[in-house]
């Protein structure tokens, strides 16, 4: 994190700055400020401003919490501040992040307040202790250590207790979401109900989008109605552009970019039977929400994200670079760049070795669970 100090007026998103008041910012906005427009800003470290929680009792204390995002690692931070305000009865917790994030937290009991990027210093230095979380994820050195837990841990916090995901869906965006299921896509009583998340936000942890249709044509064909979510241009990019005039979509709805922002989509994650999808944001969702599950991971273990989803099963792919050889996965890799063993499709090679008839038959199995006779049937035929 830096303070940074506009020499004249600048506009950040909807934040008009005036010149002289110093904001905080994360290092990455940080540094394409200072590509971009290096000769109008000045640029601070934190020391000075910065009181670091590490476990301080709350009692009449104030705390921030500050992190860029994405979507599941906000989610991430929920069991500690659901630990830390039920333990402090109602500490002062606020949560700095990026405006394209804060809807995870709009409706979070446990938070009194919502800063989005750019931070006013005078808003950072309000709160008794400030704790930056840029960089824990990324840079953990314990891998095998779930997120959450890792996020418990930056706080001083050895056990949080309840690390269940929280995540409240708004009534009127749940009333709207069975409202599009039952009028615009007509689903009936007894259909089964299966999402399917296209893309990671990085190609390196998204499930091929040739094994992705094919789940969902064989889901379809078995009678569930599939929807496909993702971003818009999803379609266009990517499903419409190698779509195989061979590969019939049967019951398959192409949803991307159909809902305005990610807590419309959680609201219809809400009400379906099944979610399918790589290491992403929705699956993170869908555990707190309890929506069953099925998870696919390579690069990273699925404990590492997914054990405290009581309703989610994970399945791994694994890839040697030559046959005889240790398997490189789980190798931990994440960002925007594809794997370094990915072909032209840019597709990781353990999430390509993750067969689309063994994501069938698990996701099958869940909605079984769930009392869908054609699920059994179909496994069994």
């Amino acid at each position: 994190m830096k303070v940074v100090t506009f020499r004249r007026s600048a506009h950040m998103g909807r934040t008009t700055i005036p010149p002289g008041e110093p904001v905080l910012l994360p290092d990455r906005a940080v540094a394409k400020l200072l590509t971009t427009h290096g000769d109008a800003v000045d640029v601070a470290g934190t020391d000075g401003h910065y009181n670091k929680y590490e476990g301080q009792p709350l009692d009449g204390r104030s705390l921030l919490l500050v992190r860029n995002g994405g979507f599941g690692d906000l989610l991430f931070l929920t069991p500690l501040l659901r630990y830390l305000d039920e333990r402090y009865k109602h500490a002062g917790l606020a949560v700095a992040c990026g405006r394209r994030y804060h809807g995870v937290l709009l409706r979070n009991r446990y938070v009194r307040r919502i800063f989005t990027y750019p931070v006013r210093l005078k808003d950072l230095v309000a709160y008794d202790y400030q704790l930056f979380y840029e960089g824990t994820l990324e840079t953990s050195e314990d891998a095998g250590l779930h997120a959450v837990d890792l996020m418990a841990r930056h706080a001083g916090v050895a056990d949080v207790g309840n690390r269940r995901l929280a995540y409240d869906v708004e009534p009127a965006l749940a009333r709207k979401a069975k409202n599009i299921l039952r009028h615009e896509l007509k689903v009936k009583a007894g259909d089964a109900t299966v999402g399917l998340h296209l893309r990671a936000s990085s190609p390196i942890r998204t499930y091929p989008l040739e094994s992705s249709l094919l789940v969902a044509a064989t889901l379809g064909a078995a009678g569930a109605r599939v929807f496909l979510l993702g971003a818009e241009g999803d379609w266009g990019k990517t499903v419409g552009r190698r779509l195989s005039p061979s590969v019939k979509l049967e019951n398959v709805d192409n949803l991307c970019g159909r809902f305005r922002t990610i807590n419309h989509t959680a609201a219809f994650l809400s009400r379906l039977d099944l979610l399918i999808g790589p290491d992403s944001s929705l699956v993170h969702f869908a555990g707190a929400l309890e929506v069953p599950t099925v998870a696919l991971y390579g690069p990273f273990p699925g404990a590492v994200r997914t054990k405290y989803y009581p309703r989610c099963i994970t399945l791994e792919g694994r890839y040697a670079v030559r046959p005889g050889l240790e398997e490189c996965t789980p190798c931990f890799k994440h960002g925007p760049d594809p794997c370094p063993q990915a072909g032209e499709d840019r597709a990781s090679p353990c999430l390509r070795n993750l067969e689309p008839e063994g994501v069938v038959r698990a996701a099958l199995g869940l909605l079984a669970k769930k009392g869908w006779g054609e699920a059994r049937r179909w496994a069994e035929g």
